[in-house]
């Protein structure tokens, strides 16, 4: 049992607290209905610190009383039961006694490690509170969130950090112009983005990134994924991950047939489960081709990208081609867009970009056009945009820069530098 005691000195500590955060750039509103508001992501993406920033934004017109901070994987609390949760509100309550009549906001973080939570979140719903929760994606899905809470929540995604997000942490403000010298800074962080991704402690850490990358990707990736579904062969789940690292496009059926060409027996189910596994983590994303039918859509497969270019690295990654297109999908992921891939056999596109069902944009990605690639990357483009009636084209190289015009069709030839800064 947690006692008043200790619950006090959890409370009084949050309240003497302060923590500088870097401000992200994902845009959020606390819901003014009775709905608890759920930050999901993979692990060590930034949500605690996402939840500090909504603090600290809160705090600019409300007093500090009025909020409360509880990380759940906080060593004192480990043994913590539903009922020690009066105790809570009790020692809360009598600590600033105002409260008792007042809308607070709840900040709970990690809340999965408290068995019933839902119980909890719906009380202090139905008491007219603030709730903002967050979890390990590998525990708080968003089909259980669903489930639990009822239609009483709304979800949140927090991704790693986006190329604007590194330049902030770097002390780089966005401008029109740019010196030499600081084109040159944002050049070689744009270098270091391609290889290192941009998980907050690697960003801010960067000698010890190699090492936080392996930690990331062995102790939250594998551990979740393993104990959350009681995974029993995880030299099959490695396999996977690194299949999914290497591919650019897949099926199960292909997965499948990989595994039993190196000589392992597994079942096609289990590959499917260990593949829904890896994308309920949010590590792993699968992009859908532009089909109508769901039937077609399963025959043509998926391209896989994985939510960090610092996990391709480590996973021993080093195509610049394969590097490049996984971070233009990534920045794209981070601005909410439906994104899908277009192929018809003869010709593809790698990222149709639409917005309230409209094509908003398509994307080709191509580490350099040479006499090799230039026809067929600018042919398929130009084809493509016809069959989706889209002018808004779009090739992303490493450091070319162009404007061609093929068959009254404008193609916009931009190097990953820019494409990033504009994105911003």
């Amino acid at each position: 049992m947690i006692s008043k005691e200790l619950w006090g000195k959890i409370i009084k500590d949050y309240l003497e607290s302060y923590i500088e955060v870097i401000e992200r750039e994902k845009k959020y509103e606390i819901p003014k209905v009775q709905r608890a508001l759920v930050i999901t992501g993979p692990r060590r993406a930034g949500k605690t610190f996402f939840m500090f920033q909504m603090i600290d934004n809160l705090l600019k017109n409300l007093e500090k009383e009025r909020t409360i901070y509880v990380n759940f994987e906080d060593f004192r609390l480990t043994n913590v039961k539903l009922n020690d949760l009066e105790n809570f509100l009790d020692t809360f309550y009598s600590i600033v006694p105002e409260n008792v009549q007042r809308t607070c906001y709840f900040f709970f973080d990690e809340i999965q490690n408290l068995e019933g939570w839902e119980k909890f979140v719906r009380f202090l719903l139905d008491k007219n509170q603030k709730v903002i929760i967050s979890g390990s994606s590998s525990k708080l899905l968003s089909r259980e969130i669903a489930t639990e809470l009822r239609g009483r929540s709304i979800q949140l995604k927090v991704y790693p950090f986006s190329f604007k997000e590194i330049l902030k942490a770097r002390g780089i403000s966005l401008k029109e112009f740019y010196s030499t010298s600081e084109e040159a800074k944002i050049k070689k962080l744009v270098g270091e983005y391609l290889i290192w991704g941009g998980y907050p402690e690697t960003v801010i850490n960067p000698s010890l990134r190699k090492n936080l990358l392996k930690e990331i990707l062995e102790l939250t990736v594998f551990k979740d994924i393993v104990e959350r579904w009681r995974v029993m062969n995880i030299k099959v789940l490695k396999l996977l991950l690194l299949m999914l690292a290497k591919s650019t496009h897949l099926t199960i059926s292909k997965a499948y047939k990989n595994l039993k060409g190196l000589g392992i027996e597994v079942g096609k189910t289990t590959v499917a489960n260990y593949l829904e596994y890896l994308e309920d983590s949010l590590v792993f994303y699968s992009l859908k081709p532009l089909v109508k039918s769901y039937k077609k859509q399963e025959l043509l497969g998926f391209k896989p990208y994985l939510v960090d270019n610092g996990l391709l690295t480590i996973l021993g990654i080093e195509d610049r081609s394969r590097l490049l297109e996984n971070l233009v999908f990534v920045e794209l992921l981070k601005k909410d867009s439906d994104l899908f891939y277009y192929t018809t056999g003869k010709k593809e596109v790698d990222f149709v970009v639409k917005k309230e069902d409209q094509t908003e944009r398509l994307i080709q990605v191509t580490y350099e056009l040479d006499e090799e690639n230039y026809d067929r990357e600018i042919r398929n483009l130009v084809e493509v945009s016809r069959d989706l009636d889209s002018n808004n084209l779009l090739v992303v190289t490493w450091d070319q820069e162009d404007l061609v015009e093929i068959d009254n069709r404008k193609i916009k030839i931009i190097p990953l530098w820019k494409w990033l800064l504009q994105s911003c």
